[in-house]
């Protein structure tokens, strides 16, 4: 073999490495959502049926505790981030705004749904969800846990 067939097969190698790592962190999204969607309804319902609270404040209360979660498990496993220090407040800072604006998100959402789809809570909850969660991916991925490799450092970047 060439050396030109040897980079292609390499290049190759490192293109199907770097997809499996995309789709390996996906499915890590996903698992950690799934255990954070649980804890958002399980208080959310608990402060609407038991404690009759109304939908927005339950909303509040069950997507605060499942980001709490969100936010340790993505940190940790998702996306492998072990920033210390001082830019992990930073972290903290863009990932509450991320998820005070699906918070209002998937608030507007449930209203919407209860008022022109269903009247299901169940149904109006399940589609905040999954707008939240779309809208989250996107900014942990590219805004929240970035990283940028400068003298073989890892800095993180300030958006």
């Amino acid at each position: 073999m060439n050396m030109s067939n040897v980079s292609l097969k390499r290049k190759f190698i490192l293109k199907i490495h770097s997809k499996v790592n995309q789709l390996l962190e996906l499915v890590k999204f996903s698992i950690v959502g799934v255990i954070n969607t649980t804890i958002d309804f399980a208080v959310f319902f608990v402060c609407y049926s038991i404690l009759h609270f109304n939908s927005s404040f339950s909303q509040v209360f069950g997507y605060t505790a499942g980001m709490v979660n969100s936010f340790l498990m993505n940190k940790k496993w998702t996306f492998e981030d072990s920033t210390k220090g001082r830019i992990i407040i930073l972290k903290v800072v863009k990932f509450a705004f991320t998820n005070i604006i699906s918070l209002l998100l998937s608030i507007v959402m449930i209203k919407l749904s209860r008022l022109y789809l269903s009247n299901s809570i169940l149904i109006a909850k399940i589609l905040a969800t999954l707008c939240a969660q779309g809208v989250n991916y996107i900014l942990y991925k590219f805004w929240v846990f970035t990283k940028m490799e400068t003298n073989n450092e890892s800095i993180q970047k300030n958006m």
